[in-house]
């Protein structure tokens, strides 16, 4: 509990302030230039959850199980491979980058910069340093807003999309560089042929399925923005990216819960353990609510005020993303349970099911009611994706009753 308090904290810090950066954005980017800077964090987000997400839960979960990280310093190889991997999807993605026009190389730095801190923080958070992985989070963070705040200082209405990527690599970078650099062996990036073995070790077993359910999530949660930009119009992408700034404030806590609650249910070995976290994740949900409701509520005051009226259906479509952050919230504990016994191909199949049902739904709603159908699809999706996967949890908690001592 102290943990997920300490992370919560700095998470709830981070998060304001850069709510605050997000809100400046808003208010001083022209709507165009704020639908690329919308797409480019959808498709970075793509890539950290392909990457970021799956290499993070392979690292905390099983990465001793590998032959080779029996090598020095096979933290290296981990992130290592990440780069090559980015390496080569640039290389394929070179003759489309007209899709981000002018932004392309900036949104690949983001991606880099990204995979190198959230690295970082990986490390620290597979060891239980959680005093560390939130130095990280804040350092990278006023990094980034005092850069933002200095930036828009001079050119204040004339904010562009590469200009705010720009700092938000160079931040990332910086910081990661001071933090982790000692633990980083340099010369391991260039040992193509270990990163071979130890891509192809990944993909062997169940691992694979962590791939593909980290690769398909990836599309899940960013699907929507994507229908609005091939079938929609600019102001619609607006919109929802303006409302989706706010959501994520709501999202800190349920990312807190997770940074904790995966190394921790992976040490979970009897009923009473997993028991004592779930009564200590009900208490932060009898507070989140709440605060969720209320945010919904005061919404249709603060966002008008903040974007100044240009995007009036900001309002609802927030309110729709907010009862889906309470959903997602209610439900965290049990995915984390579904991964610490590695029912990886479940989670595969049903995020696919998902993806499926978000683009059906998107389809067919947002050419009616623009970004409001999108959040309308996200609500469905996910919460159907939540509710199955705390059914499924129930299998793993019997089979904690049946053998209390340990799983092996």
């Amino acid at each position: 509990m102290k943990s997920v308090v300490q992370v919560f904290s700095v998470n709830l810090l981070s998060k304001l302030l850069l709510g605050v950066t997000g809100v400046l954005i808003i208010r001083f980017m022209p709507e165009i230039e704020y639908a690329r800077y919308t797409l480019a964090l959808s498709i970075v987000s793509v890539f950290s959850q392909v990457l970021v997400s799956s290499f993070k839960r392979i690292y905390i979960i099983g990465c001793q199980r590998f032959k080779v990280v029996k090598v020095k310093n096979y933290s290296s190889l981990f992130l290592g491979l990440q780069l090559w991997i980015i390496f080569v999807v640039v290389i394929i993605t070179l003759p489309f980058k007209g899709f981000v026009s002018e932004i392309y190389w900036f949104v690949v730095g983001l991606i880099v910069a990204t995979c190198i801190s959230e690295f970082a923080k990986t490390v620290v958070q597979q060891q239980l340093n959680f005093f560390r992985f939130s130095v990280i989070e804040i350092a990278r963070t006023l990094s980034f807003v005092f850069s933002f705040l200095y930036l828009l200082y001079f050119i204040s209405y004339q904010l562009r999309s590469w200009q705010v990527l720009l700092i938000q690599t160079l931040a990332m970078l910086g910081v990661s560089f001071f933090a982790f650099s000692k633990n980083i062996d340099f010369n391991s990036f260039l040992k193509i042929r270990q990163s071979i073995r130890l891509a192809l070790e990944l993909v062997k077993g169940e691992y694979k399925y962590v791939f593909g359910y980290f690769f398909v999530f990836a599309f899940f949660s960013q699907v929507d923005v994507f229908i609005l930009k091939a079938i929609s119009e600019s102001v619609e992408l607006a919109t929802y990216g303006s409302a989706f700034r706010y959501y994520n404030l709501l999202l800190l806590g349920l990312g807190s819960v997770h940074t904790v609650l995966l190394p921790v249910v992976q040490r979970v070995e009897s009923i009473g353990d997993l028991k004592s976290i779930l009564a200590q994740h009900k208490r932060m949900l009898l507070v989140f609510v709440p605060l969720v409701l209320l945010g919904a509520w005061l919404s249709k005051w603060i966002i008008p005020w903040i974007d100044m009226g240009k995007y009036p259906n900001a309002v609802i479509v927030f309110q729709i993303l907010a009862l889906s952050a309470i959903v997602s919230f209610a439900f965290s504990p049990h995915s984390n349970l579904l991964m610490r016994f590695e029912d990886f191909k479940f989670l595969f199949i049903l995020i696919t099911l998902g993806l499926l049902v978000n683009v059906g739904l998107c389809v067919l709603l947002v050419p009616i009611v623009g970004a409001i159908g999108s959040a309308i699809s996200t609500l469905i999706a996910f919460g159907s994706v939540n509710i199955s996967i705390f059914w499924r949890s129930r299998k793993y908690r019997d089979r904690l009753i049946a053998l209390p001592q340990n799983y092996s």
